[in-house]
Protein backbone atom coordinates (compact mmCIF):
# COMPACT_ATOMS: atom_id res chain seq x y z
CA UNK A 1 0.00 0.00 0.00
CA UNK A 2 1.25 3.49 -0.85
CA UNK A 3 2.19 5.93 1.88
CA UNK A 4 -0.69 7.83 3.51
CA UNK A 5 0.69 11.36 3.65
CA UNK A 6 -2.46 13.50 3.62
CA UNK A 7 -5.64 14.26 5.53
CA UNK A 8 -8.91 15.61 4.14
CA UNK A 9 -10.77 18.24 6.17
CA UNK A 10 -14.55 17.78 5.98
CA UNK A 11 -16.99 20.63 5.68
CA UNK A 12 -20.66 20.29 4.76
CA UNK A 13 -20.20 17.78 1.95
CA UNK A 14 -23.13 15.77 3.31
CA UNK A 15 -25.40 18.30 1.57
CA UNK A 16 -24.45 16.72 -1.77
CA UNK A 17 -26.79 13.88 -0.86
CA UNK A 18 -29.63 16.38 -1.41
CA UNK A 19 -28.72 16.73 -5.10
CA UNK A 20 -29.32 14.33 -7.96
CA UNK A 21 -25.65 14.66 -8.87
CA UNK A 22 -23.10 14.45 -6.00
CA UNK A 23 -20.59 16.37 -8.12
CA UNK A 24 -22.84 19.44 -8.26
CA UNK A 25 -20.99 22.23 -6.39
CA UNK A 26 -22.62 23.23 -3.10
CA UNK A 27 -21.87 25.25 0.00
CA UNK A 28 -19.14 24.07 2.31
CA UNK A 29 -16.77 25.56 4.89
CA UNK A 30 -13.75 24.64 7.00
CA UNK A 31 -13.44 23.99 10.78
CA UNK A 32 -11.70 27.00 12.31
CA UNK A 33 -11.34 25.21 15.64
CA UNK A 34 -8.40 23.30 14.17
CA UNK A 35 -6.25 26.32 15.05
CA UNK A 36 -6.97 26.31 18.78
CA UNK A 37 -7.19 22.54 19.24
CA UNK A 38 -3.56 21.64 18.64
CA UNK A 39 -3.52 22.00 14.84
CA UNK A 40 -2.50 18.35 14.57
CA UNK A 41 -3.54 17.86 10.91
CA UNK A 42 -1.22 20.70 9.96
CA UNK A 43 1.91 19.04 11.37
CA UNK A 44 1.10 15.32 11.35
CA UNK A 45 0.56 15.27 7.58
CA UNK A 46 2.51 16.56 4.65
CA UNK A 47 -0.65 17.70 2.82
CA UNK A 48 -4.07 18.82 3.98
CA UNK A 49 -6.94 18.66 1.47
CA UNK A 50 -10.36 20.27 1.36
CA UNK A 51 -13.24 20.66 -1.07
CA UNK A 52 -12.77 23.57 -3.47
CA UNK A 53 -16.01 25.25 -2.39
CA UNK A 54 -14.90 25.15 1.25
CA UNK A 55 -11.80 27.19 0.53
CA UNK A 56 -13.67 29.58 -1.76
CA UNK A 57 -16.13 30.25 1.05
CA UNK A 58 -13.28 30.98 3.47
CA UNK A 59 -11.54 33.28 1.01
CA UNK A 60 -14.73 35.27 0.47
CA UNK A 61 -15.25 35.52 4.24
CA UNK A 62 -11.68 36.76 4.65
CA UNK A 63 -12.27 39.39 1.98
CA UNK A 64 -15.64 40.64 3.22
CA UNK A 65 -15.38 40.04 6.96
CA UNK A 66 -11.71 39.77 7.78
CA UNK A 67 -12.37 36.62 9.81
CA UNK A 68 -9.07 35.43 11.26
CA UNK A 69 -9.54 31.71 10.68
CA UNK A 70 -10.65 32.35 7.09
CA UNK A 71 -7.57 34.46 6.43
CA UNK A 72 -5.35 31.73 7.90
CA UNK A 73 -6.88 29.08 5.65
CA UNK A 74 -6.15 31.33 2.68
CA UNK A 75 -2.52 31.69 3.72
CA UNK A 76 -2.12 27.94 4.14
CA UNK A 77 -3.42 27.44 0.61
CA UNK A 78 -1.24 30.17 -0.86
CA UNK A 79 2.00 28.94 0.71
CA UNK A 80 3.89 30.37 3.68
CA UNK A 81 7.40 31.76 4.05
CA UNK A 82 8.41 30.78 0.56
CA UNK A 83 7.24 27.20 0.97
CA UNK A 84 4.60 25.38 -1.00
CA UNK A 85 0.95 25.20 0.01
CA UNK A 86 -0.02 23.11 3.03
CA UNK A 87 -3.74 23.20 2.19
CA UNK A 88 -4.83 22.09 -1.28
CA UNK A 89 -8.41 22.41 -2.58
CA UNK A 90 -9.92 19.56 -4.59
CA UNK A 91 -12.28 20.24 -7.47
CA UNK A 92 -14.59 17.24 -7.49
CA UNK A 93 -15.33 17.75 -11.18
CA UNK A 94 -11.75 16.72 -11.97
CA UNK A 95 -11.59 13.43 -10.03
CA UNK A 96 -10.83 10.26 -11.95
CA UNK A 97 -13.22 7.55 -13.01
CA UNK A 98 -12.48 5.26 -10.06
CA UNK A 99 -13.38 7.73 -7.29
CA UNK A 100 -16.23 9.07 -9.40
CA UNK A 101 -17.80 5.62 -9.76
CA UNK A 102 -17.46 4.89 -6.03
CA UNK A 103 -18.97 8.23 -5.05
CA UNK A 104 -21.87 7.77 -7.43
CA UNK A 105 -22.51 4.35 -5.89
CA UNK A 106 -22.41 5.73 -2.33
CA UNK A 107 -24.73 8.57 -3.32
CA UNK A 108 -27.18 6.25 -5.06
CA UNK A 109 -27.24 3.72 -2.22
CA UNK A 110 -27.92 6.42 0.35
CA UNK A 111 -30.77 7.97 -1.59
CA UNK A 112 -32.28 4.53 -2.19
CA UNK A 113 -32.03 3.37 1.43
CA UNK A 114 -33.09 6.55 3.26
CA UNK A 115 -36.24 8.68 3.35
CA UNK A 116 -36.45 11.59 0.95
CA UNK A 117 -34.46 14.60 2.19
CA UNK A 118 -33.06 12.64 5.14
CA UNK A 119 -29.97 14.85 5.16
CA UNK A 120 -32.09 17.99 5.56
CA UNK A 121 -33.89 16.38 8.49
CA UNK A 122 -30.55 15.66 10.16
CA UNK A 123 -29.39 19.24 9.51
CA UNK A 124 -32.57 20.62 11.08
CA UNK A 125 -32.10 18.31 14.08
CA UNK A 126 -28.38 19.18 14.35
CA UNK A 127 -27.69 15.44 14.25
CA UNK A 128 -23.92 15.77 14.06
CA UNK A 129 -23.06 12.06 14.45
CA UNK A 130 -25.12 11.07 11.42
CA UNK A 131 -23.90 14.01 9.36
CA UNK A 132 -20.28 13.17 10.22
CA UNK A 133 -20.87 9.54 9.28
CA UNK A 134 -22.18 10.55 5.87
CA UNK A 135 -19.34 13.01 5.41
CA UNK A 136 -16.81 10.28 6.07
CA UNK A 137 -18.49 7.96 3.57
CA UNK A 138 -18.86 10.51 0.79
CA UNK A 139 -15.34 11.90 1.21
CA UNK A 140 -13.59 8.55 1.38
CA UNK A 141 -13.23 7.95 -2.39
CA UNK A 142 -11.89 11.49 -2.89
CA UNK A 143 -9.48 11.23 0.03
CA UNK A 144 -8.23 7.80 -1.02
CA UNK A 145 -7.41 9.14 -4.48
CA UNK A 146 -5.20 11.69 -2.72
CA UNK A 147 -3.47 9.05 -0.53
CA UNK A 148 -5.25 10.53 2.46
CA UNK A 149 -7.51 9.69 5.35
CA UNK A 150 -10.64 11.63 6.28
CA UNK A 151 -10.64 13.75 9.41
CA UNK A 152 -13.80 12.96 11.32
CA UNK A 153 -15.14 15.93 13.23
CA UNK A 154 -16.53 18.94 11.40
CA UNK A 155 -15.93 21.12 14.47
CA UNK A 156 -12.39 21.03 15.74
CA UNK A 157 -11.02 17.61 14.76
CA UNK A 158 -10.95 16.40 18.31
CA UNK A 159 -11.65 12.96 16.89
CA UNK A 160 -9.89 11.79 13.78
CA UNK A 161 -12.41 9.50 12.21
CA UNK A 162 -16.10 9.03 12.84
CA UNK A 163 -16.70 7.05 16.05
CA UNK A 164 -17.39 3.37 15.56
CA UNK A 165 -20.85 3.64 17.06
CA UNK A 166 -22.04 5.79 14.16
CA UNK A 167 -20.95 3.47 11.35
CA UNK A 168 -23.19 0.77 9.92
CA UNK A 169 -20.17 -1.31 8.83
CA UNK A 170 -18.36 -2.85 11.84
CA UNK A 171 -15.24 -3.63 9.80
CA UNK A 172 -14.93 -0.07 8.50
CA UNK A 173 -15.76 1.32 11.94
CA UNK A 174 -13.02 -0.74 13.55
CA UNK A 175 -10.37 0.54 11.15
CA UNK A 176 -11.53 4.11 11.61
CA UNK A 177 -11.45 3.83 15.37
CA UNK A 178 -7.95 2.34 15.29
CA UNK A 179 -6.66 5.15 13.11
CA UNK A 180 -8.33 7.77 15.29
CA UNK A 181 -6.79 6.27 18.44
CA UNK A 182 -3.34 6.03 16.91
CA UNK A 183 -3.32 9.65 15.75
CA UNK A 184 -4.71 10.87 19.05
CA UNK A 185 -2.10 8.94 21.03
CA UNK A 186 0.75 10.38 18.98
CA UNK A 187 -0.56 13.96 18.88
CA UNK A 188 -1.83 14.34 22.46
CA UNK A 189 1.57 15.11 24.07
CA UNK A 190 1.83 18.09 21.70
CA UNK A 191 -1.81 19.00 21.06
CA UNK A 192 -3.01 18.78 24.65
CA UNK A 193 -3.80 22.19 26.10
CA UNK A 194 -2.49 20.93 29.45
CA UNK A 195 0.91 20.00 28.02
CA UNK A 196 3.74 22.45 28.59
CA UNK A 197 5.10 21.22 25.27
CA UNK A 198 1.82 21.92 23.49
CA UNK A 199 1.17 24.05 20.45
CA UNK A 200 -1.84 26.34 20.14
CA UNK A 201 -1.81 28.51 17.05
CA UNK A 202 -4.54 30.85 18.30
CA UNK A 203 -6.16 31.25 21.68
CA UNK A 204 -9.13 29.10 22.63
CA UNK A 205 -12.60 30.71 22.74
CA UNK A 206 -12.58 30.42 26.53
CA UNK A 207 -9.67 32.89 26.47
CA UNK A 208 -11.38 35.44 24.24
CA UNK A 209 -12.33 38.82 25.64
CA UNK A 210 -15.69 38.24 27.42
CA UNK A 211 -17.19 41.57 26.39
CA UNK A 212 -16.18 41.11 22.75
CA UNK A 213 -17.45 37.55 22.79
CA UNK A 214 -20.77 38.62 24.26
CA UNK A 215 -21.23 41.22 21.53
CA UNK A 216 -20.27 38.75 18.83
CA UNK A 217 -22.68 36.14 20.17
CA UNK A 218 -25.51 38.67 20.16
CA UNK A 219 -24.79 39.55 16.54
CA UNK A 220 -24.48 35.89 15.53
CA UNK A 221 -27.91 35.28 17.00
CA UNK A 222 -29.34 37.85 14.59
CA UNK A 223 -27.36 37.47 11.37
CA UNK A 224 -25.99 33.91 11.43
CA UNK A 225 -28.05 31.45 13.46
CA UNK A 226 -31.39 31.99 11.66
CA UNK A 227 -29.80 31.12 8.31
CA UNK A 228 -27.16 28.54 9.15
CA UNK A 229 -29.25 25.45 8.38
CA UNK A 230 -30.25 26.68 4.92
CA UNK A 231 -26.61 27.61 4.34
CA UNK A 232 -25.33 24.16 5.33
CA UNK A 233 -27.95 22.51 3.14
CA UNK A 234 -27.12 24.81 0.22
CA UNK A 235 -30.78 25.57 -0.31
CA UNK A 236 -33.06 28.56 -0.76
CA UNK A 237 -31.16 31.83 -1.01
CA UNK A 238 -27.92 29.91 -0.52
CA UNK A 239 -28.22 27.47 -3.40
CA UNK A 240 -25.60 27.23 -6.12
CA UNK A 241 -21.83 27.15 -6.38
CA UNK A 242 -21.44 30.50 -4.62
CA UNK A 243 -24.43 30.22 -2.35
CA UNK A 244 -22.32 31.39 0.58
CA UNK A 245 -22.08 34.93 -0.83
CA UNK A 246 -25.48 36.25 0.35
CA UNK A 247 -24.83 34.78 3.79
CA UNK A 248 -21.41 36.42 4.12
CA UNK A 249 -22.64 39.74 2.75
CA UNK A 250 -25.44 39.74 5.30
CA UNK A 251 -23.02 39.06 8.15
CA UNK A 252 -20.72 41.79 6.81
CA UNK A 253 -23.29 44.40 7.86
CA UNK A 254 -22.10 43.65 11.41
CA UNK A 255 -18.41 43.32 10.61
CA UNK A 256 -17.35 45.61 13.46
CA UNK A 257 -18.67 43.15 16.05
CA UNK A 258 -16.08 40.57 15.01
CA UNK A 259 -12.98 42.79 14.95
CA UNK A 260 -12.13 42.58 18.65
CA UNK A 261 -12.06 38.80 18.38
CA UNK A 262 -10.22 38.53 15.06
CA UNK A 263 -7.41 40.99 15.82
CA UNK A 264 -5.96 38.97 18.76
CA UNK A 265 -6.35 35.72 16.83
CA UNK A 266 -4.36 37.08 13.90
CA UNK A 267 -1.68 38.32 16.30
CA UNK A 268 -1.52 34.83 17.83
CA UNK A 269 -1.16 33.30 14.38
CA UNK A 270 1.72 35.58 13.43
CA UNK A 271 3.48 34.79 16.70
CA UNK A 272 2.98 31.02 16.60
CA UNK A 273 3.39 30.33 12.88
CA UNK A 274 7.18 29.83 13.19
CA UNK A 275 6.56 27.11 15.77
CA UNK A 276 4.22 25.33 13.38
CA UNK A 277 6.76 25.46 10.56
CA UNK A 278 9.55 24.17 12.82
CA UNK A 279 7.30 21.39 14.09
CA UNK A 280 6.44 20.37 10.53
CA UNK A 281 10.15 20.19 9.75
CA UNK A 282 10.80 17.96 12.77
CA UNK A 283 7.83 15.75 11.91
CA UNK A 284 8.92 15.43 8.28
CA UNK A 285 12.27 14.02 9.41
CA UNK A 286 11.35 11.93 12.44
CA UNK A 287 7.61 11.12 12.35
CA UNK A 288 6.24 11.12 8.81
CA UNK A 289 8.39 8.26 7.43
CA UNK A 290 7.02 5.77 9.97
CA UNK A 291 3.52 7.24 10.42
CA UNK A 292 2.81 7.69 6.70
CA UNK A 293 4.84 4.81 5.32
CA UNK A 294 4.28 2.05 7.89
CA UNK A 295 1.76 2.61 10.68
CA UNK A 296 -1.23 4.07 8.82
CA UNK A 297 -0.94 1.72 5.81
CA UNK A 298 -0.74 -1.24 8.20
CA UNK A 299 -3.96 -0.19 9.91
CA UNK A 300 -5.75 0.39 6.63
CA UNK A 301 -4.82 -3.04 5.34
CA UNK A 302 -6.30 -4.43 8.58
CA UNK A 303 -3.14 -5.67 10.28
CA UNK A 304 -4.42 -6.25 13.85
CA UNK A 305 -0.91 -6.35 15.28
CA UNK A 306 0.21 -3.09 13.69
CA UNK A 307 -0.25 -0.74 16.62
CA UNK A 308 -1.80 -2.74 19.43
CA UNK A 309 1.01 -1.75 21.80
CA UNK A 310 1.09 1.94 20.91
CA UNK A 311 -0.12 3.19 24.31
CA UNK A 312 2.98 1.55 25.76
CA UNK A 313 5.17 2.77 22.90
CA UNK A 314 4.09 6.37 23.48
CA UNK A 315 4.82 6.27 27.21
CA UNK A 316 8.15 4.58 26.62
CA UNK A 317 9.10 7.08 23.92
CA UNK A 318 8.27 10.01 26.19
CA UNK A 319 10.61 8.60 28.83
CA UNK A 320 13.42 7.63 26.47
CA UNK A 321 13.26 10.91 24.50
CA UNK A 322 15.75 12.36 27.00
CA UNK A 323 18.36 10.00 25.55
CA UNK A 324 17.43 10.25 21.89
CA UNK A 325 20.56 12.25 21.11
CA UNK A 326 22.64 9.32 22.36
CA UNK A 327 21.03 6.73 20.15
CA UNK A 328 23.76 6.90 17.53
CA UNK A 329 26.53 6.18 20.07
CA UNK A 330 27.49 2.57 20.51
CA UNK A 331 29.34 2.55 23.85
CA UNK A 332 28.91 0.62 27.07
CA UNK A 333 28.67 3.90 28.96
CA UNK A 334 25.73 5.04 26.87
CA UNK A 335 24.04 1.66 27.26
CA UNK A 336 24.48 1.88 31.00
CA UNK A 337 23.15 5.41 31.28
CA UNK A 338 20.04 4.63 29.25
CA UNK A 339 19.43 1.27 30.89
CA UNK A 340 19.77 2.70 34.38
CA UNK A 341 17.51 5.64 33.65
CA UNK A 342 14.84 3.48 32.06
CA UNK A 343 15.03 1.00 34.90
CA UNK A 344 14.47 3.84 37.36
CA UNK A 345 11.56 5.14 35.33
CA UNK A 346 10.04 1.68 35.13
CA UNK A 347 9.64 1.62 38.90
CA UNK A 348 6.98 4.34 38.70
CA UNK A 349 5.81 3.71 35.13
CA UNK A 350 5.17 0.03 34.36
CA UNK A 351 4.67 0.82 30.68
CA UNK A 352 8.41 1.31 30.18
CA UNK A 353 9.52 -1.95 31.81
CA UNK A 354 9.83 -3.79 28.51
CA UNK A 355 12.06 -1.06 27.12
CA UNK A 356 14.20 -1.08 30.25
CA UNK A 357 14.54 -4.85 30.03
CA UNK A 358 15.48 -4.56 26.38
CA UNK A 359 18.40 -2.28 27.19
CA UNK A 360 19.50 -4.35 30.18
CA UNK A 361 20.25 -7.26 27.83
CA UNK A 362 23.16 -5.30 26.37
CA UNK A 363 21.61 -5.00 22.93
CA UNK A 364 22.56 -1.36 22.92
CA UNK A 365 21.16 1.99 21.95
CA UNK A 366 21.65 1.53 18.24
CA UNK A 367 19.46 -1.56 18.40
CA UNK A 368 16.59 0.69 19.40
CA UNK A 369 16.07 1.09 15.66
CA UNK A 370 16.44 -2.61 14.89
CA UNK A 371 13.82 -4.79 13.26
CA UNK A 372 13.18 -6.75 16.47
CA UNK A 373 10.81 -6.31 19.36
CA UNK A 374 9.13 -3.06 20.29
CA UNK A 375 12.17 -0.92 19.56
CA UNK A 376 11.49 0.06 15.92
CA UNK A 377 8.43 2.04 17.00
CA UNK A 378 9.77 3.50 20.24
CA UNK A 379 12.99 4.80 18.70
CA UNK A 380 11.51 7.10 16.03
CA UNK A 381 8.88 8.37 18.45
CA UNK A 382 11.51 9.13 21.09
CA UNK A 383 13.57 11.15 18.63
CA UNK A 384 10.48 12.95 17.35
CA UNK A 385 9.30 13.98 20.81
CA UNK A 386 12.73 15.11 21.86
CA UNK A 387 13.17 17.32 18.80
CA UNK A 388 9.54 18.53 18.83
CA UNK A 389 9.61 19.58 22.47
CA UNK A 390 12.95 21.26 21.95
CA UNK A 391 11.73 23.33 19.00
CA UNK A 392 8.45 24.26 20.68
CA UNK A 393 10.32 25.57 23.71
CA UNK A 394 12.74 27.49 21.51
Amino acid sequence: MAAINGIYLPGWEYNRMLANDPFEPRNSALPGAIFWNGAAPLWMFEMVYCTKESLENERFAAQELGWATSRIFGQLAAGISGGGPILEPVDWKTVGNGPRDLLNQIHGDFRRDNPDRQIRHWIDEANDPELERINCAILQPIATSKQSIVAGSMSGLRHWLSPATTSPDPDVAGRQEQVRKLLSLISNPISSAQSRNGIQLVRHPREWDPAALLRQDEVKGRVETPFIRDLQAGEGAFAGERGYEPYILNVATERAAYRNIDAPLLADWEQNLPSLLRLRDVASRHLWPKLHGDWLPALLREDPEAVKDFPRYIKSALVSRHFASLLNLNTKQVFGVIAAALAAAAISEPSVRDVAAYFSTGSGAVALFSERGIAPNVGPLAVFYQEAFRTLRG
